[in-house]
């Protein structure tokens, strides 16, 4: 190599440089920065991991309230504890489309009960020397529905003012389209169910249309909490006219100036509810002041087309 050729390598090697100290601190920082957020993101997914159980639960309600409800053949079904906003989001659906079935039908009737409901009709029939206009209160529509279809008499109550049964069914009639039958628009059931693995409740609201379900939530509540809490799910104001008739405690519930009404309540996810905060009392329900603090306290009418 010549001394010429010499001079130009060692002048090509001044012209490349390294990091400076200024660039190397700057790239550790950013690594560093990353290493640290990646570590916290796994450490709150770990954490939610180990977690997992304290917010979903594997609650043993029986095969045969699983074959009811849902027509699974299992003891156990997967819910979350209450309070849950994630199950309020499901809850708020099932609420627009019972509220959207509110408004396309006829006639409403809260029936009660302590069982699970095996009667979920599409067709109800209906005698053509009857005047359907008898059918005006939900003990009228119970003891026409035990006529004809008899096996309903071991499933629903009688009931007036306040329902003090642990379970009920939401009859949503409609024009069948037939001579001689109702049509039922849907049936919601409202289901409560103590548990001892855990130990709790737990609470469903599912839609049922032809006898299919079409869709539910359901909440856990632990400790047993909501037993008491959601004992009256049904409250049924009648008539003011009817005070003409002195019928003692009934007459606390003959309130309605035109049509009769109900007050209707169904089991919120988002709240944490215990036996001392609500409690029922005798025919009047202690809790009426969650219509302040629940998006599922409803007031519909008998015949809400009317």
């Amino acid at each position: 190599m010549t001394i010429k050729g010499h001079h130009n390598y060692l002048f090509h090697l001044k012209g490349e440089r390294g990091f400076s100290l200024t660039e190397i601190m700057i790239t550790s920082t950013i690594a560093a920065c990353l290493i640290t957020g990646v570590s916290l993101i796994m450490n709150v997914i770990g954490s939610n991991l180990e977690n997992q159980n304290t917010i979903v639960t594997k609650v043993n309600i029986g095969k045969i309230a699983s074959k009811v409800y849902y027509d699974i053949n299992s003891y156990t079904v997967n819910t979350y504890n209450a309070p849950s906003y994630g199950r309020t989001a499901t809850a708020d659906r099932l609420k627009s489309k019972f509220m959207d079935d509110i408004d396309g039908c006829t006639a409403v009737f809260c029936l009660a009960r302590d069982g699970h409901n095996i009667i979920k009709p599409a067709y109800i029939p209906l005698d053509a020397k009857m005047d359907a206009r008898v059918l005006d209160s939900p003990e009228s529509f119970r003891i026409h529905l035990s006529k004809v279809m008899t096996h309903s008499q071991n499933v629903f109550k009688p009931w007036r003012g306040v329902s003090q049964f642990s379970n009920g069914s939401i009859f949503i009639l409609s024009s069948s389209g037939f001579n001689g039958f109702i049509g039922v628009r849907s049936i919601y059931d409202i289901d409560f169910n103590q548990t001892a693995e855990p130990k709790g409740t737990y609470a469903s609201v599912k839609r049922y249309s032809w006898n299919q379900l079409t869709d539910y939530y359901d909440v856990f509540y632990s400790n047993d909490s909501a037993n008491e809490s959601f004992r009256s799910l049904f409250a049924f104001h009648e008539k003011r006219i009817r005070r003409v008739f002195n019928e003692g405690n009934a007459d606390s519930f003959k309130t309605a100036m035109e049509m009769p009404f109900y007050f209707i309540w169904w089991p919120d996810p988002s709240l944490k509810l215990t036996k001392e905060e609500i409690t029922t009392h005798g025919n009047h329900m202690g809790y009426g002041y969650l219509a302040q603090r629940t998006n599922y306290f409803f007031t519909v009418p008998i015949f809400p087309s009317l």
